[in-house]
């Protein structure tokens, strides 16, 4: 190895480095193809987003920086379960619907705080209920639409394949 080879070699390894976890990681929303009609009990229907792939539910509303009042995002999964939803880089708040493979809501979680990529994991909104399906809102929506745990939807989605 030559001097000038060794001397950069040495410099390179070094030099000062920034903390790779200080660095914010970038925040892109997805974008979503599938759509549905989801109608209420009253009310008008919305058009909903729908996610049915473990990576397009693992993402979610991550990264939207605001929704539009009458907007949702279906979550379809393959069968009825105990489901746990996690804010975290949810930049806006949001109203959280589980429902049953029966389409009746379950449980409802309203005003669920956002929070970024800078909130601590201990600090992150976390949610539960058990359904097929579940529906994310813009915070304030469930109340707005008169939505209640038994309250019946209906929509039409493919269910994915275990």
């Amino acid at each position: 190895m030559t001097f000038a080879a060794l001397a950069l070699s040495l410099a390179l390894n070094l030099a000062p480095r920034a903390d790779a976890s200080a660095a914010a990681p970038a925040c892109h929303a997805q974008t979503v193809a599938k759509k549905a009609k989801l109608r209420f009990k009253r009310g008008k229907p919305i058009t909903v987003d729908v996610v049915d792939t473990p990576l397009s539910r693992e993402v979610g509303l991550m990264c939207r920086t605001r929704l539009r009042r009458d907007y949702g995002m279906l979550f379809v999964f393959p069968q009825e379960m105990s489901l746990n939803f996690w804010m975290k880089n949810t930049l806006v708040s949001l109203d959280i619907v589980w429902i049953g493979a029966d389409k009746k809501i379950t449980v409802i979680h309203d005003h669920m705080k956002k929070s970024t990529v800078a909130t601590p994991d201990d600090k992150v909104a976390v949610a539960g209920g058990r359904g097929q399906y579940v529906l994310e809102l813009p915070a304030g929506t469930a109340r707005r639409r008169g939505l209640n745990p038994g309250d019946k939807l209906t929509f039409d989605v493919a269910i994915p394949e275990k």
